[in-house]
């Protein structure tokens, strides 16, 4: 009889421990005139994160879920290997500052928010000489839901170290996107396995309104 070598994860949304975390959904990513469209770069499967995160998005405001969001960027004295490893970003793109490196713009229409959290990052993880967990732990936050860009790259390793600080990790799967879309499933699959939950945006927006429903006495 052979074992199953991993126990898939299933975490409670907890009101008032519960945040909602988006990865790098800028303009240079997700814009059809940001660098990474007009780099040639196909953003199609990035782009289908759109309508997804507005729902993720209007759920979470409704349970009183803080909103986080992640912007990816550099300046040229601090772009140690990405330059190399990604080409095309070598002569601009992903700079802080620039309209690129902004929330993209038909999020910021009817999905980010002022008084949302803001956490510049400059590798692929959130976490990493970041204030992302420094704004989680202020926030009393446990469970911790993920979406963005791209699925195997900066979603991939935020979830990991999102795991690595012991916060109940889930990530929505349909909130997610990549330049590579032959790499998402086995990432998506790579996360479930590995170190966190992995959901459907169905069931996770099920839940952020179960939350706010009146208790029956």
């Amino acid at each position: 009889m052979s074992t199953t070598p991993y126990g898939e994860a299933t975490w409670d949304l907890v009101p008032g421990h519960t945040a909602l975390v988006l990865i790098d959904l800028q303009n240079d990513f997700l814009h059809p005139e940001g660098w990474y469209a007009t780099s040639g770069v196909d953003i199609s499967h990035m782009r289908r994160v759109i309508e997804p995160t507005r729902e993720l998005v209007a759920a979470a405001r409704a349970a009183g879920v803080p909103v986080v969001w992640t912007r990816h960027g550099f300046r040229e004295e601090t772009a140690g290997t990405f330059p190399t490893l990604r080409p095309f970003l070598r002569d601009g793109g992903l700079r802080q500052d620039t309209w690129g490196y902004e929330i993209c713009e038909e999020l910021r229409a009817d999905g980010f928010e002022d008084g949302d959290f803001l956490c510049h990052k400059s590798r692929l993880s959130g976490f990493y000489l970041t204030d992302l967990e420094l704004i989680l732990r202020g926030l009393h936050a446990e469970t911790v839901l993920y979406g963005g860009v791209l699925t195997n790259q900066c979603v991939a390793a935020t979830s990991k170290d999102s795991n690595f600080r012991d916060f109940k990790t889930i990530v929505v799967e349909e909130a997610t996107g990549t330049t590579m879309p032959h790499l998402h499933d086995p990432a998506i699959e790579m996360m479930r396995v590995g170190w966190c939950q992995v959901s459907a945006l169905a069931d996770m927006t099920a839940q952020l309104q179960a939350m706010t429903a009146p208790a029956v006495t």
